[in-house]
């Protein structure tokens, strides 16, 4: 008996066939929303010059590896809602349960068609994340620490600084690497208000500090208080402004950047957060392929993909509820052990309800229960 139910035939092939095409569908589709709503984000991070131009591909890849192993769950569930309902719609389960096969040989064939996928995800959730994760977060760090040069930024355009303290503008390129002319600048101190004009500068980095440094020659200097009439106007040769200080402490390494095997026998609270957090992502797979068999059912004179919005509203009450999970633990509102996991169980045991009601549908008319209350009571 065993061995016939690990034992993959046929019908269990054609399934799985039809199972990953749809998946690999639904897959792409949302890898392909996810990357245009993070492409137009970063953009935007671009233009207001957070990041560089250099940069924005090595971001978008490590934030998609990071969301990959959130994308696939969502699209394997979705994948057998809609290969069971192209099987329902062409009478092919009608077909199979005539032969003796009912929803049981459904159930294990889907849940044996699952494990790929859910090896997958648990890679990705385990290895692949954490891994992208730090090194977006290395990406940036080596971003903020000045990596980038005024020699590389685009003329013609303003640029902030220091978030937003120092605002710089040159009107275009000087004849040599790293020169600029025409150039602009407001810097905010306290309560005074710096506008610096010049006719040429250049960068200059401190090889002791590391700091960077905009020299401007030519030019004149206003400061004052804005609203009042009182500024001081002076004209320079030369003068300097540190645009960019970089400190020698190293960012600090966050729980979710720590590989699964450090965090596992750590005793960290926050470690042990993340492990829960990691662990949801393929049980709450299984819990979804398990969730949409029932789903899926089409029944006698229901439409084909009857039971798809009932879907995709289980769908949203499922991640609302694990997102609200995970809240609550870390808010050490629910035990730590238990994690987010009893979602995933009550998504199995809707599951359950719906089979059995869908199995034993008398059972389930109000007027049975009186009727079963009156004979236990015999």
């Amino acid at each position: 008996m065993t061995r016939q139910a690990f034992t993959i035939g046929i019908l269990d092939r054609y399934i799985f066939k039809d199972l990953y095409k749809s998946f690999v569908g639904v897959a792409l589709i949302l890898i392909l929303i996810i990357f245009a709503n993070n492409l137009v984000l970063l953009l935007e991070k671009v233009l207001e010059g957070y990041i560089s131009r250099d940069m924005l591909w090595g971001m978008m890849l490590f934030e998609l590896l990071k969301m990959l192993s959130f994308i696939l769950p969502p699209a394997f569930f979705f994948a057998i809602l809609l290969s069971l309902g192209r099987l329902y719609r062409d009478s092919e389960i009608a077909a199979m349960q005539a032969s003796g096969l009912g929803s049981g040989f459904l159930f294990r064939s889907y849940l044996i068609s699952a494990v790929p996928a859910l090896l997958m995800v648990a890679l990705l959730s385990y290895v692949v994340m954490p891994w992208a994760v730090y090194e977006k977060a290395v990406m940036r760090a080596e971003h903020d620490a000045g990596k980038q040069d005024i020699a590389s930024l685009e003329t013609g355009k303003f640029t902030e600084y220091k978030d937003g303290e120092i605002i710089f503008f040159a009107a275009s390129a000087g004849q040599n690497k790293g020169d600029i002319r025409d150039v602009f600048v407001q810097s905010h101190t306290r309560n005074e208000t710096s506008l610096i004009s010049a006719k040429e500068g250049y960068q200059y980095v401190d090889e002791d500090t590391d700091s960077h440094y905009l020299v401007l020659k030519n030019g004149y200097r206003y400061v004052g208080e804005p609203g009042k009439n009182n500024y001081k106007i002076a004209r320079f040769y030369e003068y300097g402004i540190r645009i960019r200080e970089v400190e020698g402490s190293s960012a600090e390494i966050s729980s979710a950047m720590k590989p699964t095997s450090e965090i596992w026998s750590s005793s960290n609270l926050e470690d042990r957060l993340e492990l829960q957090r990691r662990f949801a992502i393929p049980v709450a797979l299984l819990a979804l392929a398990i969730m949409a068999v029932p789903l899926s059912r089409s029944m006698p004179r229901q439409g084909v993909f009857g039971r798809f919005l009932l879907a995709f509203i289980v769908y949203f009450c499922f991640m609302n509820l694990s997102r609200l999970a995970g809240k609550w633990m870390e808010a050490d509102l629910t035990p730590l052990w238990l994690g987010t996991w009893w979602v995933s169980l009550l998504a199995i045991g809707l599951a359950a309800f719906i089979e059995l009601r869908d199995r034993y549908p008398h059972k389930f008319q109000l007027s049975y229960f009186p009727a079963l209350l009156s004979g236990l009571r015999k």
